[in-house]
């Protein structure tokens, strides 16, 4: 076990299941003790590091994330144990490289020993990151939904150039690009007057930009719960920021609105 002297908190981020029970369910461990004790090996034997306390697991569908003290450093280690989307994972984590080389902000992988970022052992694929310190984009803020936008648009040039195919259950569509697919507050750290990381690419697919970009301006302001659609006046804000940077073709311009208004109408808003 970790030198910490408490066992970490299990939640879960979004469902309502009982977290205790997703941790034997979906990952075989049958405590936060055992759970760490694991975690507290894979990252001496594969990274080489140690393990000095442990705030709290949080399980978010297959994955499981422990925000963790490492040698004086705050890190999230996210593991899954789903053998179907192993190479899947390691693609998104090569993809989070190579945008943070091409200047985005995001949370980087930190390289294993052997040079991986993404480490596939008996049963499980483990990725390690640094804890990115910030709030969450407050769409409230003017200044906050322009830097929003603007950074969605650079993400989508920068991702159209990606020389990797991304694993998908089915191959894209004419016309479609590699898109983050889950752009929104929940993902998107603030911080110095600035985004300062977009997290979580695992939703990453191929689609029409102009399809991720009405997605994300309804979804904008979603955190974990309580969701609730961006209010129109900050989409509209939001738009035109994105296309400050990287305008859309003029038969995209219909798209867009009639994106927006099916997000809007599919999605169950709490009442």
């Amino acid at each position: 076990m970790t030198d910490a002297e408490e066992l970490p908190k299990i939640s879960m981020l979004w469902e309502s299941a009982d977290p205790g029970a997703a941790l034997i369910e979906r990952f075989g461990f049958a405590s936060a003790a055992e759970a760490m004790d694991w975690v507290t090996g894979v990252l001496a034997e594969h990274w080489g590091l140690r393990v000095t306390a442990c705030e709290r697991l949080v399980i978010s569908d297959t994955n499981c994330l422990a925000w963790i003290s490492v040698d004086g450093s705050r890190m999230i280690a996210k593991w899954s144990m789903r053998p179907r989307v192993f190479a899947r994972l390691a693609a998104i984590a090569r993809l989070t490289v190579w945008l943070g080389e091409c200047g985005i902000p995001v949370s980087m992988p930190q390289t294993a020993r052997d040079g991986r970022v993404q480490v596939e052992g008996d049963g499980f694929s483990l990725g390690l990151q640094r804890v990115v310190d910030g709030e969450l984009l407050d769409v409230t803020d003017p200044v906050q939904v322009r830097a929003a936008g603007e950074m969605l648009a650079r993400m989508h040039a920068a991702m159209a150039a990606y020389p990797e195919r991304i694993p998908t259950d089915e191959p894209p569509a004419p016309g479609a690009q590699l898109v983050g697919n889950d752009f929104r507050s929940a993902n998107i750290i603030w911080s110095g007057g600035k985004i300062a990381a977009v997290l979580d690419l695992e939703e990453t697919t191929y689609r029409r930009r102009v399809d991720d970009l009405a997605q994300a301006a309804v979804l904008l302001g979603t955190r974990y719960h309580h969701w609730r659609p961006t209010p129109a006046d900050v989409r509209g804000a939001f738009v035109a920021a994105y296309e400050s940077v990287l305008p859309l073709a003029e038969d995209d311009a219909g798209s867009l609105e009639d994106g927006i208004e099916a997000h809007v109408r599919s999605i169950r808003w709490p009442g």
